[in-house]
Order: C-alpha cells, then structure tokens, then sequence
C-alpha cells in the first residue's frame, strides 16, 4: 500500500515522509480545491523527496471552481505541465470536463501527450461525471 499526503506548500513535506508517505500530491491554495504550486516549489519538493525515495504529483490546475477550461486556461495547462517535468516531478494530477460534465477528450488528449510519460492521475474532477460516465 503506498501512503499519500496531499500538500499545500513543502512545510509539513519531511514529517510527511518520515511518517511514511511515498506520494505526495504537491499543489497550492488548497482552499479552493488545489491550484498549482509554482516551479521553485515543485522543485524543491523534487528535491527533498528523493532523500526519501517518494513520488511528486503535482496538481495542474490554473485556477478553483470547476473544471470547465477554455482555450487560454489549457495552454496555461500545457506550459504547467512541462516546468512540472522540468522540475522533476515524477508525475501529474488533473482533469477536464464539459460544460455538461462529460470528460473533455480533445483537451484530456492533449494535455496526456504533453505529460510526456509522465504517470498521470485524474483528479477529483472523476466526482463531477455522472456514475455512467465513470468507467
């Protein structure tokens, strides 16, 4: 079993994963839901994680609300998700809907090929689909 914590900054991040957390969900403004946490964060929780040989995922989402994005809010997305791999982040978090809460597959698409790889994990937007939506 792997335990995750999701963290908001990297203040808690070494207890975290002294305590024995191996994936850490790294995001910002957890108040609205997580938004995504800047480079030098991401970095310099990239950075204390390998000591403790634990995965970052880190959130990818320009704003709280829904998850409804239009074409400025995807290409913010897509820029995301490169400093986040630059950064060294083993992984991503995010999702994208219609406006009537089916899966945005054009956007989905795009932004899974610029993940590069990257392992990839569909957030808590999967709770907005309608149960025969969810596979």
């Amino acid at each position: 079993m792997i335990y995750e914590f999701c963290a908001e900054n990297v203040t808690l991040l070494e207890k975290a994963m002294q305590a024995g957390a191996r994936r850490i969900e790294l995001c910002d403004n957890l108040a609205v839901g997580g938004t995504t946490p800047s480079y030098g964060v991401t970095k310099a929780a990239v950075e204390l994680a390998a000591n403790y040989d634990t995965t970052i995922m880190t959130m990818i989402r320009p704003r709280g609300g829904d998850f409804v994005y239009n074409d400025l809010e995807i290409a913010i997305m897509l820029e995301d998700i490169c400093l986040t791999a630059q950064a060294g982040s083993q992984g991503v978090v995010f999702g994208a809907l219609t406006a009537d809460k089916k899966l945005d597959k054009p956007n989905l698409e795009k932004l899974i090929a610029a993940s590069k790889g990257m392992e990839i994990v569909f957030h808590m937007a999967f709770d907005e689909l309608s149960d025969e939506d969810q596979p």
